[in-house]
């Protein structure tokens, strides 16, 4: 598997999380919004069970030993979790 390929991959896991988050926005209105900002995934909230969700169901697209780099992107970039009630 390319770099290219991988990168898609881990692109449209955080798409899909943020697409799922509160406020909902996509990965490339990310890119424009907040260039420069620090801090902005603290914008949005995710459940915990739909992150878990969306990051398996990437996870198994990456062989094995690409994993990491998902997991690496999402603790960086990821939405926060809900805060439960």
């Amino acid at each position: 598997m390319n770099s290219e390929k991988i990168r898609q991959i881990i692109t449209g896991c955080l798409n899909e999380m943020y697409e799922a988050s509160e406020p909902s926005i996509t990965w490339k209105e990310i890119e424009k919004k907040y260039e420069g900002v620090d801090n902005w995934f603290w914008n949005h909230e995710i459940t915990e069970a739909k992150y878990d969700e969306i990051r398996d169901k990437y996870r198994k697209l990456l062989p094995t030993y690409y994993r990491g780099s998902l997991d690496f992107d999402l603790l960086n970039y990821a939405p926060k979790f809900k805060k439960e009630k």
